[in-house]
């Protein structure tokens, strides 16, 4: 009779390890989860700053010296751009500035389009015709005649 105690006792044992090997994994994947959370609370805080700040205008001499602004690692930017915004941060950069230029060309036709491209820190006027063209369609002079009221 005890011998058979001792051999429904060991199935029991392995079961409460098992368990408690799920309980620590899954633990730590909530642990690892919520800080994933406060990353990206915290990434999305720095980008709508730094744009409220008007430094997506700004002509940076390469992505590592924008990251040092935004205060975050390449790491923490490159997940949130991923699973948040669907796209790259330069490309994400990109598409605010030739939205903000859309807007721009409408509500002041006076001020000639380089001049928008290079408040926008676009500085070439080919490079500003040319990155207009491909997320519009458009010339920005184009885009001004079709669209201007």
């Amino acid at each position: 009779m005890n011998n058979n105690l001792n051999k429904e006792k060991l199935p029991l044992l392995q079961i409460a390890k098992l368990l408690k090997r799920i309980y620590r994994k899954r633990k730590r994947r909530v642990e690892e989860l919520a800080r994933t959370r406060k990353a990206m609370s915290m990434v999305e805080t720095s980008l709508k700053q730094w744009v409220a700040e008007g430094k997506h205008r700004i002509k940076y001499g390469c992505l590592d010296d924008i990251i040092e602004d935004l205060g975050l690692t390449s790491v923490e930017l490159s997940l949130y751009c991923s699973t948040k915004l669907k796209k790259t941060f330069l490309s994400w950069r990109k598409e605010l500035r030739m939205e903000e230029a859309k807007k721009m060309l409408l509500e002041s036709p006076e001020i000639p389009a380089c001049k928008i491209g290079n408040s926008l820190g676009i500085t070439d006027k080919a490079d500003f015709r040319h990155q207009f063209k491909a997320h519009t369609g458009y010339t920005p002079s184009e885009w001004r005649k079709k669209f201007l009221k």
